[in-house]
């Protein structure tokens, strides 16, 4: 037996000798390339022993053919042990049986040549990768790139464009009229039979041409002409090198420029446990039935505010239904424009859009420089392929600024029974952010604002081919927007003051404000009877520093401090004792957290998001503790 020295055997593992055969392992394959090895097939293509082994082998299963070699070298005595190891072995997707390598007769595509240019583009910025980090994959892939098998023994596919004549000789053309013709021109016999390949081609080799074969390619179509190249391509990073890297290298090849301009790679939507879905898994979520439990749009905004370029992202119902509620809260927000704006609607007089752009209160200044900030950080959000981004600001400003606070905030204008000059100008500011807001969201919710921009008034007939909204920079009013910002600041501390000592909304509260500057107090004064609706309160008073009277508890807001009286509405002694007794619950379990993360076997073995979680939960206490204390020194 020839024994042979490579540095591919690993000398600490086992015996320090490994037996190979080259042709049923890459690796034996490669070692039998090096040393001139004779490649025996002892496995057939029916997983059976061929006959190239001794009698009793052949035609055994490939299994019994290996329990029946170890019972031979114990009985005869040259088996020192059996053991159990863990090491890759190929399976079948479909049935889960082991795969066999074997040597085979197949074309190959050489690619040292053809990735050289592709690497040159994404190098030169022809071509750039959302994320950058992304080309790593691309690089190294390319840069170690080896000769590609390209046919595949399949049902379907491609034909692979070649022709056998009896005697062996390869003629490669489109169909058998094109191979005989190329015969005849060499000469030689065109009537002898022809064979064609029975392999077809792999199918990324098919999926290569398509930025230029699906516009018509070859013939210099007019699709091809518009169309290629495109300005992005949208995909995933387990297929860069699959399918991207494959289609720069033909694109450069055949039509001589790159295929695309932006490889934008998406988050990979991964189940709710953070795994890859695969259908050998079972864990495949079915978008249909998604589509049926949350609505196409929920699930298309869900993954459109999840995904961050080039990330994963875990398929979890909270996000669903979150973007469910969002879809509602559209709906109703639309809903309640419709049913109090109707004498506007109605009128058919059409909305000048120039013309409603002069709103003299705050909020209306505040809602219009909110809606061209978004429109403004929205547009650079999505040319710089941060659709996750975008996605949170449309929403933030849908949901919080205009349906919690502008719809609130107009109101009384909005329905009151009696038109005026200002309810009118209100309505159809309303209609307007509206308007505007549904042409903001259509790309990640197609189909709700399509149906909700129907119903107002519009130009167009589509809202898909409507223009997506852009900044006026002359709309952009950051002294109302910071002042607007104080009055829900002061809206929303006298609401959490009300909630802290559980009291009933229906109860109407006396609150002070003392403003540190004038400026702030002619905020204050100007927005007093919004802030009282909203906070939900019996009398505002403006004074020059707040009263020292028992029952008051306090607030701070930029520039301002607040006050509500609480005498007469709350047992103070009671409260009191409420207070410090959760004050000492909470600082119970505040020391907890700190013993644990003053020890440091937790701080090195536990996972770092835990002890991250673990020390902003302490944080959170230690913010709740401190409430608490002034609340009960208030008292």
């Amino acid at each position: 037996m020839k024994v042979i020295a490579d540095d591919y055997v690993d000398p600490a593992f086992g015996t320090g000798v490994v037996k190979i055969t080259p042709a049923h392992d890459p690796n034996d394959f490669a070692m039998g390339k090096r040393h001139n090895l004779e490649f025996i097939q002892v496995i057939g293509k029916t997983a059976k022993i061929t006959d190239a082994p001794p009698e009793k082998y052949r035609g055994l299963s490939r299994e019994a053919a290996r329990k029946q070699v170890i019972a031979d070298l114990d009985e005869l005595g040259l088996l020192l042990k059996t053991e159990d190891y863990t090491h890759n072995v190929g399976h079948c997707q479909r049935s889960g049986t082991v795969v066999e390598p074997l040597i085979s007769t197949q074309w190959f595509l050489k690619m040292t040549e053809l990735a050289e240019p592709a690497m040159a583009a994404v190098r030169e910025g022809k071509t750039k990768f959302v994320p950058e980090s992304s080309a790593k994959i691309y690089f190294n892939w390319l840069e170690n790139i080896q000769d590609w098998c390209i046919s595949r023994q399949l049902w379907w596919g491609h034909s692979i464009p070649a022709w056998y004549t009896p005697d062996g000789e390869i003629i490669v053309a489109r169909a058998e009229v094109e191979a005989r013709a190329r015969l005849a021109a060499q000469g030689k016999d065109d009537t002898v039979a022809l064979t064609p390949d029975p392999d077809v081609l792999d199918t990324w080799f098919s999926s290569q041409l398509w930025p230029f074969s699906t516009l018509g390619w070859p013939k210099e179509t007019e699709d091809l002409k518009q169309f290629y190249p495109t300005e992005a391509l949208v995909t995933a990073n387990d297929i860069i090198f699959f399918w991207v890297a494959r289609m720069m290298m033909m694109g450069l090849k055949f039509m001589g420029e790159v295929p695309f301009k932006t490889v934008y790679i998406n988050a990979l939507v991964l189940d709710p446990h953070g795994q890859k879905m695969s259908k050998s898994k079972g864990n495949v979520v079915d978008p249909l039935e998604v589509f049926d439990k949350y609505g196409t749009d929920a699930a298309r905004f869900a993954l459109t505010a999840a995904s961050t370029a080039g990330l994963t992202l875990a398929l979890q119902e909270s996000k669903l239904e979150t973007a469910r509620n969002f879809a509602n809260k559209i709906w109703n927000a639309t809903r309640f424009v419709l049913m109090n704006c109707d004498d506007i609607l109605e009128s058919g007089e059409p909305l000048d859009w120039e013309t409603e752009l002069a709103p003299p209160e705050l909020a209306d200044r505040w809602i219009l420089s909110r809606l061209n900030q978004v429109a403004l950080d929205a547009n650079d959000a999505l040319k710089e392929y941060r659709f996750h981004e975008a996605a949170a600001l449309i929403y933030q400003f849908f949901w919080n600024d205009f349906c919690d606070w502008y719809i609130e905030l107009s109101k009384p204008h909005v329905t009151a029974k009696e038109a005026s000059p200002q309810s009118t100008a209100v309505k159809r500011r309303i209609i307007y952010i509206l308007e505007r807001s549904l042409r903001l969201l259509h790309p990640m919710m197609p189909f709700i604002t399509e149906e909700l921009w129907q119903r107002l008034p519009h130009q167009g007939e589509t809202i898909c081919l409507a223009e997506f909204p852009q900044h006026h920079a002359a709309q952009l009013d950051g002294r109302a927007e910071r002042e607007l910002a104080l009055v829900i600041e002061i809206i929303t501390k006298l609401r959490n003051l009300r909630a802290t000592f559980g009291l009933s909304p229906a109860l109407l509260l006396k609150a002070q404000v003392a403003a540190a500057d004038e400026a702030t107090r002619e905020v204050i004064e100007g927005m007093r009877d919004h802030i009282q609706r909203l906070a939900r309160l019996e009398s505002l008073d403006l004074v020059a520093s707040l009263s020292n009277e028992k029952g008051l508890v306090r607030a701070v807001v930029p520039s301002a401090e607040l006050a509500v009286s609480l005498t007469g509405l709350i047992d103070f002694e009671q409260e009191k004792a409420r207070l410090e007794k959760d004050q000492a619950k909470k600082a119970g379990e505040l020391a907890g957290l700190e013993k644990r993360l003053g020890n440091e076997d937790f701080i090195k073995r536990a996972a770092p998001d835990v002890v991250e979680a673990t020390r902003a939960q302490a944080a959170e206490l230690q913010d709740q503790i401190a409430k608490l204390k002034a609340m009960a020194e208030a008292l």
